[in-house]
């Protein structure tokens, strides 16, 4: 059978779909930290000897392992402007899929056997792809994948077919180390190569086994010997052996592992491709048992675990562990002799290539689940991940100097600004010890932007929109700005991507006079805004506050906030219309529960049903589920209302208005037999609403003073509802601020029996048992809770205290 196109334009046909994926605006907020160190080391000619693009950084020495790559960067942007840096990003992407294709088709073989393991590698390497895709970014990842990629090949195509690419390893990874801080891991694959050589060679002299691809001795000598030429190639850099164990200080730093989104473990909904390549790759690992695969096992197994662990390191798993599947399942392909048996895998396999190439036409279109809304084709940058709204702002009222912003913001600040205006922290996280933690904290604890401002002077922040984590908002005021929570500072301008806070200060008076939002807080969540319009008096301020943001920025968050806000001023029509000019896919699932409000508030129950179920269909929460439910029975479509409110009721049992309504609908369903069954449900859950709202009061006269009441409150609380993990530790505390020890002990005891893993009741315990005078099990419990909330404020505090030298 003639196969037509040929290995080499299979090849061809990858790296094109790689390059296609690549040509995406930029839109990696460190692709503007890369651009402007770049530009600094091109126009200073060298290497400067301090850091200079974050201003509390001015002391310590420059410290950039990257260098290489930035210039390079750099000059292509003299070159080519933006659209040269996209080019250079898919070109790499595209290099380094050819190498990926040309180990992946080793060993070369017979014509037929060729062009079907060709075959099966651009199909793995296809589908592949818009696994990595996340990761065709403007940074040196994309070197990273090449690096890594031609180290593996240059080994095996010196394994299997005794050609020579080894022999340039050396020069390669002295560019590697001048480029990005992961040379280290080239120990890998040399490693694995020498391990497993070294056992089939034990296994062919001691069990006269000869497995497939047993090395001889003298590969393996010249194996060892340029591992030790690429190892001391690497120390020619700036930062000599240092550069070896750089990747294992960043996996030993705790704010980066912790807050980082792409360090973060892969959930599988959002990225099954490295738990489908792993299980893969195991199972045909398993299936070739009898050729004794070490070599591929002991290469694949640490990229496994280390592309399982981060979202940052899929592509590491997939740039080694592709080629590998492939190999392995041409190998089992090609276990069969007959014509009829080859026949049959190559059409398998040209089923598959031809499913690749789909999804690469899907990835491309933006069809889910190939979909990736950070991905924007074209050149050039995508402006809807860039502060540049806020930094015009800034432009117009001619504010310069330092700035208090959210660390990914301060790659393009620096890009874009520099030395006019200078960013506290940028993507790197290059600042002295401990101050990451103190500007990521001092958002939402004014205590610590104070202290920040006191000492580097800055007067104007440029925030994102925050996502808290490991603690929730119960401590933050029903006034509180969640995007900047201290009232020293008043926020002045907001698009959809940024906020811009000035400090009340006489220097601003006016441009605060004249832009501040006094009513309208749109970092807060879409609940806390629908609140906040239950004061009728405050309405008009509120509309035109987001009239003026409407018509300044043209925000989708704006015009979302006005729809609901018209809406509680009954003007369904209008806020109808409003709705109607969002365009932004994240606003959909709040403008179409808007919609269905509007449509509720006109009459029109079929056209709300038909919004309610078209919000369902983007997210699945209870209200929205509830909301559906009610105007189903509205409707009078009893028994189709059953199934939204009963998953309405299971996603959130304390949801008391879903009861009333179900009972009725499964009375109109001809089912009164239900109502029994959720009228103690409905007791228990009322019961517990209760509760709920005396812990509430409980805590707010806590926050008074008034600790005699607190007390009384919360012992109500626990009395309703005893069961309740949260409200016996909230009584705990408050016993502890009242001197009562042992009660505070008994109470916080009694949370964990219920709930082990109720963080708070750790915290509360080692605070109780801190005060008893109990140091090593006060010690424990503080562990206990820093291990169950690592990312929270209060962890960071202990880990404080404990690194403190003692007094």
């Amino acid at each position: 059978m003639r196969l037509r196109p040929g290995p080499w334009v299979l090849g061809a046909l990858v790296a094109a779909a790689a390059f296609a994926l690549a040509v995406t605006r930029v839109e990696d907020p460190d692709a503007w930290t890369h651009l402007a160190l770049g530009r600094l080391m091109v126009e200073t000619r060298g290497l400067p000897a301090r850091e200079a693009l974050v201003f509390p950084s001015s002391a310590l020495p420059y410290h950039n392992t990257e260098w290489l790559y930035d210039i390079v960067l750099y000059l292509v942007f003299r070159l080519g402007g933006l659209a040269g840096v996209v080019l250079l990003k898919a070109a790499t992407a595209a290099l380094a899929f050819w190498i990926l294709f040309k180990d992946a088709t080793l060993p070369r073989e017979r014509a037929a056997d060729r062009r079907l393991r060709a075959l099966v590698a651009a199909t793995v390497l296809l589908a592949c792809l818009p696994v990595v895709r996340h990761r065709f970014v403007e940074r040196p990842d994309m070197v990273l994948m090449v690096f890594l990629g031609f180290t593996i090949y240059a080994l095996d195509a010196y394994l299997l077919e005794g050609r020579r690419w080894l022999y340039a390893l050396p020069a390669v990874h002295v560019l590697w180390a001048n480029m990005h801080p992961s040379v280290i891991v080239t120990v890998v694959p040399f490693g694995a190569a020498l391990v497993a050589g070294a056992g089939l060679l034990l296994l062919r002299r001691m069990c006269a086994v000869d497995a497939p691809g047993t090395p001889s001795l003298t590969q393996l000598k010249t194996v060892a010997a340029v591992l030790i030429a690429d190892l001391l190639a690497s120390l020619l850099n700036p930062r000599g052996v240092e550069i070896m164990t750089l990747p294992l200080q960043l996996a030993g730093s705790p704010w980066f592992t912790q807050e980082i989104n792409e360090l973060q473990r892969p959930p599988f909904d959002f990225y099954p491709g490295p738990y489908v390549l792993a299980a893969l790759l195991l199972l045909t690992l398993l299936t070739l048992w009898r050729r004794w695969p070490l070599y591929p096992a002991l290469l694949v197994i640490p990229f496994a675990y280390l592309g399982l662990s981060a979202v940052r390191f899929i592509f590491v798993l997939v740039v080694v562990g592709a080629p590998v599947l492939a190999r392995n399942l041409a190998a089992i392909a090609l276990v069969g002799t007959g014509k009829r048996f080859r026949r049959a895998a190559l059409a398998l396999a040209a089923a598959g290539f031809v499913a690749g190439v789909a999804s690469i036409g899907l990835a491309l279109a933006q069809v889910p689940p190939w979909a990736d809304a950070r991905k924007s084709v074209g050149l050039g940058m995508d402006a809807r991940f860039v502060p540049e709204g806020a930094l015009r702002y800034l432009d117009r009222i001619g504010m310069t100097g330092r700035l208090f912003n959210a660390f990914h913001f301060g790659g393009y600040i620096a890009w874009r600004d520099f030395p006019r205006r200078a960013a506290i922290i940028d993507g790197r996280g290059y600042v002295p010890p401990g101050l990451k933690e103190e500007i990521h904290f001092a958002r939402a604890y004014p205590d610590h932007l104070a202290r920040l401002g006191s000492v580097y002077g800055f007067e104007a922040a440029v925030m994102d929109y925050p996502v808290y984590s490991g603690q929730g908002l119960e401590g933050l005021g029903p006034d509180a700005d969640w995007g900047l929570t201290s009232p020293a500072w008043a926020l002045c301008y907001w698009d959809d991507f940024a906020l811009v806070y000035l400090k009340r200060s006489p220097a601003w008076a006016d441009v605060i006079g004249r832009d501040e939002y006094r009513r309208v807080h749109p970092a807060n969540s879409l609940m806390a805004f629908w609140r906040s319009l239950a004061d009728k008096a405050a309405l008009p301020e509120i509309r035109a506050e987001l009239e003026k943001n409407v018509a300044e920025t043209r925000s989708a968050r704006g015009l979302t906030l006005l729809g609901f806000a018209l809406l509680q001023d009954g003007r369904a029509d209008a806020a109808l219309e409003t709705f109607d000019r969002v365009r932004d896919p994240e606003r959909r699932l709040d403008v179409l529960q808007g919609q269905a409000l509007a449509w509720q508030q006109k009459g029109d129950g079929g056209r709300a049903i038909l919004a309610y179920e078209r919000a369902v269909a983007v997210q699945e929460d209870a209200l929205t589920l509830y909301g559906l439910g009610a105007a189903l029975v509205g409707a009078g479509r009893a028994r189709d209302a059953i199934r939204p409110l009963e998953r309405a009721r299971g996603k959130n049992p304390g949801l008391l208005p879903v009861y009333p309504l179900l009972i009725d609908a499964y009375r109109r369903a001809g089912e009164p037999e239900r109502e029994p069954d959720l009228s103690q449900a409905m007791a228990a859950a009322m019961k517990r609403a209760q509760a709920a709202e005396r812990a509430g009061r409980g805590l707010a006269l806590n926050r008074e003073g008034r600790l005699p009441e607190a007390v009384a409150e919360l012992e109500g609380a626990v009395a309703l509802d005893p069961d309740s993990a949260k409200i016996r530790s909230d009584l705990g505390f408050v016993y502890l601020y009242a001197g009562r020890v042992e009660d505070a002990l008994r109470e916080q005891r009694a949370a964990l029996a219920r709930s082990p893993r109720l963080a708070q009741a750790r915290y509360g315990l080692g605070l109780a048992l801190e005060k008893r005078g109990d140091g090593e099990a006060a010690r424990q419990a503080f562990a206990e809770y820093a291990r169950l909330e690592p990312r929270s404020y209060l962890a960071w505090r202990l880990r404080e205290a404990s690194a403190a030298p003692a007094r």
